[in-house]
């Protein structure tokens, strides 16, 4: 929430609540609405649409497109398994960890080497999760991880820098489009005051689908 207040186009932009972690620990209301969330625990469903062009580099000669306005895919992976099985472990997302493990094989890079990362955190137990899976935290420590700083925008992993899916809000099939597009504004320096301080040329988006049962993760890498 706090990173949507930099984001006009975020929902969560006109968010003023002065204390958004006594927000966040508010007691689930089974009778209200779950036994194990709030509503602030869930992502938007938004109306939206968001577009990338990928061109090789003779194409964005033709287009007029100065390669320092662009981004490099550096890595790219989808991953899917069966969506009528039942996951093995509830607290491993183990097709999102396949999706990544593929993007980084053969680029000589991975998760330190992410100067900014957007996830898709449809609810809160999924951007823990996700976390995880993308090798910033180790099993169960991703909390922490939080606690400490070290998502915010001047931490070592910064997260979903306009807000992400409860942020910023979620158009569905628009979704993991602009979350690439996001990376792209980090990595041109076209973020205004979402930007943060790049301590790394690269950035990682991960989009999921039906419950860890499909996954894309896309590697990006500023520079032109």
């Amino acid at each position: 929430m706090e990173n949507a207040r930099a984001e006009p186009k975020a929902q969560e932009y006109f968010n003023r609540e002065d204390d958004l972690l006594a927000r966040a620990l508010e007691e689930p209301d089974p009778a209200a609405f779950l036994d194990h969330l709030t509503v602030r625990d869930c992502s938007k469903v938004s109306d939206g649409a968001s577009a990338i062009l990928v061109a090789s580099e003779r194409g964005l000669e033709q287009a007029g497109i100065p390669r320092r306005d662009t981004v490099r895919v550096a890595g790219f992976a989808h991953a899917a398994d069966d969506l009528t099985q039942a996951p093995e472990d509830l607290c491993r997302l183990t097709t999102v960890e396949g999706a990544v493990r593929q993007a980084f094989s053969g680029t000589g890079l991975g998760a330190g080497d992410m100067g900014v990362l957007e996830i898709h955190d449809c609810f809160s137990i999924t951007a823990l999760l996700m976390l995880e899976a993308a090798g910033c935290a180790a099993a169960g420590r991703s909390g922490n991880l939080i606690l400490a700083g070290e998502t915010g925008r001047s931490g070592r992993h910064p997260t979903n820098t306009t807000g992400g899916l409860m942020g910023f809000g979620h158009a569905t099939g628009g979704t993991g489009v602009r979350q690439a597009v996001d990376l792209w504004r980090q990595l041109t320096g076209r973020a205004e005051k979402c930007a943060v301080k790049l301590r790394k040329p690269q950035g990682m988006m991960i989009n999921m689908g039906g419950n860890d049962r499909s996954a894309v993760c896309l590697i990006l890498q500023g520079g032109g």
